[in-house]
Parts: structure tokens; sequence; C-alpha cells
């Protein structure tokens, strides 16, 4: 499918308010409120957009966020798919992912406590131990997500950081929020109908999870490869902390960046880019080893598979 600018546009309002109606979408883009949601079926159709998510805050909730890679030993098809399969069963794994580059695999898990996720971890190594040859795991401290600037510009950012205090909420807002996870363009109506209340108190309730910032916003599920884009993470070390400020900065001037992260025991800077191909890869690294020689490595990984991404936990 060929992306015209109106495409893009939608595109962009969707990165930016997954939520919003059709009606308003058109007013920004200078359409029908017909066109656009025909163009909106169109891209789902094609595979462009593969769903939408609510952009849920676990921190809120009493939940920590861990990132776990590995590189890979001794391993069948057979091997593989096992794995995958029982951390898709898991409700508190997050993302699921198969890399090339530095790494082979990584997952992430939410936990509310270091000692349940050590019960976890300990499980996952008494199955998966054998297959491992190298693994890295970080508490992440910052994810900031940011629109797709490439479609066009905007500088709107999602921040997930640890917070103390906890909000306490019942089981309608904890199924609410599922539902939102699931499907941020779900209507009050359909929530209202499966958990038998109002569309009002719907309404109400999810403004007070926005107000508490447990839903920080409603983006797209995209497939950047349909958009003739890979996903490359960045890892930088540096020798020295002079001049980072300015380091983040240059990163963040890039219209290709979608997240920034910030963990404990991992690299000193860590980024993502969705790049139109290798070349771009490495006028980017080599433009930044140029401007800041304080770099001592750069290296990366590229998605090659999704196998599971989600919101919030399962359970």
């Amino acid at each position: 499918m060929q992306l015209d600018v109106k495409d893009n546009k939608i595109l962009f309002e969707l990165e930016k308010n997954a939520r919003q109606s059709n009606s308003s979408i058109a007013k920004s883009v200078g359409l029908s409120k017909d066109a656009v949601g025909y163009r909106i079926k169109q891209l789902e159709k094609e595979g462009i957009i593969r769903g939408y998510r609510g952009m849920i805050n676990s921190h809120k909730l009493g939940y920590s966020l861990y990132r776990i890679y590995f590189r890979l030993i001794d391993t069948s098809q057979d091997d593989i798919e096992r794995l995958i399969d029982f951390l898709k069963k898991e409700k508190n794994a997050w993302w699921i992912a198969k890399l090339d580059g530095a790494w082979d695999f990584v997952f992430a898990y939410w936990s509310k406590s270091n000692k349940e996720f050590y019960e976890f971890y300990k499980e996952f190594s008494e199955k998966f131990r054998k297959h491992i040859k190298d693994k890295l795991i970080c508490p992440l401290i910052n994810y900031t997500e940011l629109p797709r600037r490439y479609l066009t510009n905007s500088n709107l950012q999602i921040n997930i950081e640890p917070d103390n205090e906890i909000e306490d909420i019942d089981d309608i807002d904890i199924k609410i929020l599922k539902e939102l996870s699931k499907n941020a363009r779900i209507p009050l109506t359909h929530i209202a109908e499966k958990l038998r209340l109002d569309n009002m108190t719907i309404y109400h309730r999810i403004k007070k999870l926005e107000e508490k910032k447990i839903i920080l916003g409603y983006r797209s599920d995209i497939d950047f490869n349909k958009l003739g884009r890979d996903f490359y993470t960045l890892e930088i070390d540096l020798k020295d902390f002079s001049d980072i400020e300015k380091l983040k900065l240059e990163i963040f001037s890039l219209k290709e960046l979608t997240s920034w992260v910030m963990s404990i025991g991992g690299n000193d800077i860590e980024f993502d880019l969705e790049l139109e191909n290798s070349k771009r890869y490495y006028e980017i690294i080599n433009s930044l080893k140029k401007k800041f020689p304080q770099i001592r490595e750069i290296r990366y990984f590229r998605i090659v598979e999704n196998y599971k991404l989600i919101s919030m936990p399962e359970e």
C-alpha cells in the first residue's frame, strides 16, 4: 500500500491519540469522517495498523519493569518454540522478541518485588539454562516513547518511570484498563456492556485514571516493516560523561527516534530507531562518533520478530 500525505497524517493523529474519534481526526487532516474511516480500515486491512493500545503506567499499580537479554547456544527450533511458548503463557511477561545483532533474544517482565522476579527467573532458568550462553538482566528506570516523527513532525512524549505513589484502584478500574490496553479504540458502550455499567460511569472512571496518570495515552501499533523500515536498538558505552546532555540532544533530534531507555546494569545510553536502511544506520553512528569522541563503543540489535507485546499485566 502506497501511503500518501493524508494517510501519514491519519497515522500521526492515531499516534498522538488513538482514542480520538474519526470526526476529530477528519478535522485535523482535512477529510470527511467517512473518508477517514475508510482509510483507517484500509490501513488495518493491509496490516500497517496492527491494533491500538492504551499506555498504562504499571509503576502506579505497584510493578517494576525488568528486561532480560540472551545469547543462545545449542538450540533447535523446537527449543526456541518451547521458550517462546513458556513466556507467552506468563501473565507478567509483556514483551518477547527474536533479535539480530548484539543479542539473540529478549523479553521483558513486570514484578511487584525483587523476590517475585527471582522466583520467576529461577523457574525460567531451570527450564532453559542449558540454552543460555550469556545474559543481561536490567531493571528499567525510565522508558520514553516518542511518536514517529518521520511520518509528521511532533515532540509529544510518553514517559513511563517509577513513582513512589501507588494508586489504590478497584477491580472495575482494572477491568477497564485491561480493555483499553488490548484495544485503545474500543467504544465506551462496549466496555459498559462487558462490565454491566452505564456509559457515563465508564467515561468518568477513564478520566480519573488519566488524571492519576495511570493511563498515559493511547497509541497505534504500527508495523514498521510495512513502512519499509527496520527497528534498531543502539547501545552506547562512554569513556566519560562529558557532554552527555549534548549527546542526548543530538539523539533526540533524530526524526527516526522512537524511544529512549534508562536502566540499571545496562549501557550508558540506549535508544530505539526505525530506519529505512543500513546506510542510514551507519550515517547516524559515524556522525555520533565524529561529534562525540567520548563514545567508546556503539552496538546494535534489530528485532526480527515480535511474539508478544502488551501494555499491562494479564493477571
